[in-house]
């Protein structure tokens, strides 16, 4: 088994160190794993098997949407990634 190391907060530290019961170790390996499972997947995703999840009357939203709304659309979900990513770093103690 290979070894890595990464940093973290010490507020996150003293939390961990709070819970001696729990196999942190095991905990990371496990998120780490899913999240690449995860990952996999969605690039693993068709064309057509996207078009399945996302339902016909999603798709013709979508095809029907000018782009004024599309151009909307992207700025709110880049505005709502910025914000859980600075809710993550907060977090994780990183501000």
């Amino acid at each position: 088994m290979t070894n890595i190391t990464f940093s973290i907060s010490k507020d996150l530290h003293q939390k961990i160190r709070s819970h001696p019961e729990i196999k942190w170790s095991e905990i990371v390996r496990r998120s780490i794993r899913e999240y690449l499972l995860k990952i996999e997947e969605r690039k693993q995703m068709t064309t057509d098997q996207l078009k399945m999840v996302l339902g016909q009357d999603t798709l013709d939203i979508i095809e029907n949407l000018d782009t004024e709304t599309e151009t909307k659309f992207d700025e709110k979900m880049k505005q709502m990634e910025q914000e859980r990513l600075e809710t993550l770093q907060k977090l994780e103690g990183n501000n």
